[in-house]
Order: C-alpha cells, then sequence, then structure tokens
C-alpha cells in the first residue's frame, strides 16, 4: 500500500473511530491532511502521519496541556521535536489527548481494545490513536510512566530515549529533572526509524552482546500472574532464539531510587506550577491539588539529597551494564493489563527507569486474561539507544509480531 493510501486509511479509521476512543484534542482537516501528505518533503518520514501530545508546541494547532487554563492557547512555532519530524518528511495529523498538565487525572480517551478500560497516561490519546489505526506515529511525553505505560495497555511499541538525547524545547515543562520526549509505533522497525530521523543516527555501530537481564525489580509485589508469566515467556522466546538470558539480582543502587524520584518530582511540580496554583487554583483538578499540598512540605535539603541519590544510582547502573555486558534488561512494564476508566494505572515500573534517565522501550507481546494487551520493558544504559532499539528488535522478531 502507497503513501497515499495509507493516508487515507487512517483518515477513514479517524472518522469511524474518534467518537468512541476520543484520542483528539485538535485536528487538521481530511482535506487539509491530504493536501499535506501530497506535499510532503522527501525524508525518512515521508508519509507519516503524525499524532502529538497536547503539552507538545504546533504553531498550527493550540497547546491546551489538558487544562481549561489555556483552552485556545495557540503557539506561535513548533516544539522543535514536531519541527525534526516535519522536516523528515511526517505530516501532523492534530493534537492528541493528554492527562490535565501530563499528570495522573483522567482525561476523555478510552482504551481502543475495551473502551471501558484506561488507553493509561498522561500520554493517552497519542498511544491509543497508534494502537486504533488512526495514525502511523505520535509523540509522547515521559516524566514518570507516560510513554510506557500507555504503550503497555494500548499494546502498540512505546519508546523514551536517553533523557537529554532529544531537545525539550517548545514542551510544556512538569519536572525539569526528568522531562523526556518520546513515541508509539506499531512495531520496532518504525519506532527505529523515528530515533534515526530525530537524532540524524546513522546505522547502529554499537557492540551488540546478545546478552539480556532478567530483573524484576523491588517493586516486584505490584506484578499480577499475567504479568509473571509473560515475563516468563519472554525470556523463554529470547533463548529459543539464541540469546541468553541471566536472572539478575536485586541491585542495592536502585533500592532508594523510587523514594528519591518522588521527592524530586513532586518539588518540581510545586514550584514549576507556581502561577497556575496562584491565579487558577479553581480550575485545577483535586488530584493535582492534593498533589501540591504533599509537594509543599518538601524542603530544599530534602530535594539535594534527592538529586545526590540519583546522581550515585546512575553512575552505579551504567558501571553495572557494562561490567556484566547487558544489552538491556527485562522488566515489566505495567502490573497488568489496563485496569478501567476510572484511573490511568500505576506507574510503579517505570519510575526507577525514567529517573535515571536511560532508554526504555514497550514491547507487547500476547493477551492477558481479559484479551487485553501484556507485553515487557527493555531498559537500556545512557547514552546506548541503538543498542536497545537493535535488542528490541531481536526480540520483537522472537516473540512475534503482537497483532
Amino acid at each position: 500500500m502507497d503513501s497515499e493510501s495509507n493516508v487515507l486509511e487512517e483518515l477513514k479509521r479517524v472518522n469511524e473511530r474518534d467518537s468512541a476512543v476520543q484520542a483528539w484534542v485538535s485536528r487538521h482537516s481530511d482535506e487539509d491532511i491530504i493536501k499535506a501528505s501530497d506535499a510532503y518533503k522527501d525524508g525518512p518520514l515521508s508519509g507519516w502521519t503524525l499524532g502529538v501530545k497536547d503539552v507538545i508546541n504546533t504553531y498550527d494547532l493550540p497547546t491546551e496541556r489538558g487544562s481549561p487554563i489555556y483552552v485556545g492557547n495557540q503557539p506561535t512555532e513548533d516544539a522543535a521535536c514536531v519541527a525534526l519530524a516535519r522536516d523528515a518528511g511526517a505530516v501532523v495529523t492534530g493534537k492528541t489527548v493528554t492527562t490535565e498538565f501530563a499528570l495522573f487525572t483522567p482525561n476523555v480517551t478510552r482504551n481502543p481494545h475495551d473502551l471501558n478500560r484506561t488507553p493509561g497516561g498522561s500520554s493517552s490519546g497519542s498511544a491509543a490513536a497508534v494502537a486504533d489505526g488512526q495514525v502511523r506515529s505520535a509523540f509522547g511525553t515521559q516524566t514518570v510512566g507516560s510513554v510506557i505505560r500507555p504503550a503497555a495497555f494500548c499494546g502498540v511499541v512505546g519508546f523514551k530515549p536517553t533523557r537529554e538525547l532529544l531537545p525539550m524545547a517548545g514542551v510544556a515543562t512538569l519536572s525539569h529533572a526528568f522531562d523526556t520526549v518520546g513515541w508509539f509505533t506499531s512495531d520496532v522497525a518504525d519506532c527505529a526509524t523515528m530515533f534515526r530521523a530525530l537524532s540524524t543516527a546513522n546505522a547502529s555501530h554499537e557492540s551488540f552482546q546478545g546478552r539480556v537481564g532478567r530483573y524484576l525489580s523491588h517493586q516486584w509485589i505490584a506484578a499480577a500472574p499475567e504479568t509473571a508469566n509473560v515475563v516468563d515467556r519472554s525470556c523463554s522466546a529470547l533463548m529459543n532464539a539464541g540469546i541468553e538470558v541471566v536472572d539478575v539480582e536485586l541491585q542495592p543502587h536502585l533500592e532508594v531510587v523510587f523514594d528519591a524520584a518522588n521527592t524530586i518530582l513532586h518539588y518540581e511540580i510545586f514550584r514549576v506550577f507556581a502561577w497556575e496554583r496562584t491565579h487558577h487554583l479553581d480550575l485545577i483538578s483535586d488530584l493535582v491539588q492534593r498533589m501540591f499540598v504533599r509537594a509543599a512540605a518538601i524542603e530544599l535539603d530534602e530535594y539535594l539529597s534527592a538529586q545526590a541519590t540519583l546522581r550515585s544510582a546512575r553512575e552505579a547502573h551504567d558501571q553495572f551494564m557494562t561490567t556484566n555486558g547487558f544489552d538491556a534488561l527485562l522488566t515489566p512494564s505495567a502490573p497488568g493489563e489496563a485496569p478501567t476508566i476510572e484511573t490511568t494505572g500505576d506507574s510503579v515500573f517505570n519510575r526507577v527507569w525514567t529517573s535515571l534517565g536511560v532508554p526504555t522501550i514497550h514491547l507487547p507481546v500476547t493477551s492477558g486474561p481479559s484479551g487485553l494487551p501484556l507485553g515487557i520493558q527493555l531498559v537500556g544504559q545512557h547514552w546506548s539507544d541503538q543498542r536497545l532499539l537493535a535488542a528490541a528488535g531481536l526480540a520483537e522478531s522472537s516473540f512475534g509480531h503482537y497483532p
């Protein structure tokens, strides 16, 4: 199928399903999208449609951040990631639904596999739109688990690169310590193409060892039985494909990261939203207001101590990965299948890795007991994104492509 046919099929899907899935805040007209795709630039993303999470600026559509405070807010420029994608040939379909300020309050988007289930958050619309075939790719952001968790619940590939590898210019800040642009695609090949397009990377020359660590994490108690099963199944598939899988003991340098990251996140959120708290507190959800109350009690010394903890953990993680020759760690993406629509789910298996700033990728593997997607997360080390993507490609081949 050629690019024009793909675009027409995707637009047909949007028009058929938008009222049910509700992935979009605003969109260009079909006519404008078709016209733009006909005139697309020759580049690695030529003919691709792109959803843009509604905390990421676009010069031609509002950026409303999932909040009534910013209704109708129209930037005059694209965020750097959007400009890079357009320059590579992508056509922006529209802005995808985010939770309020990219935090935890559920918004209107539904999981395309079951409309009574959450698509996850905060990149709700981006994951759902890709999963439902409404768009080929979509940008999200991750501060805790806002790419990996929606990818897990919606059954698509979700990738968060090394923190600071891509610019955050034009992206609304949530936590300056952790915010990272990521994206969703239907498979690893498209994910890797997006990485090369945005980073101008050539084919990877990084050494690939064929060695993966199975890491259940200090948070393993949160894993549902189906998650334990999919981790076992994935490891068996990797071993059958000739990849060495090593059971890894719980690492002391990771035990303290979860709480340190929570301290940093709350301290920064309270300050990032100083204006909104002061001028529009009545337009902020109860959930976020409760976060502000907890965050107000965190003092500078606690914040600095938490930052010191993370610096040590980041150094220890890189040393651990290098010493063991791991291409990736295999670990859960989410506790289980997508929960009901009243929540965006638990980011318990994402916070540590996001806080370290390392690249992570979710791969869909199978369906759970309710017929909803299940998969695993692969975690790399700083600046080894291409090595992680190579490992993900081999893993995907061994699992078989999720339908």
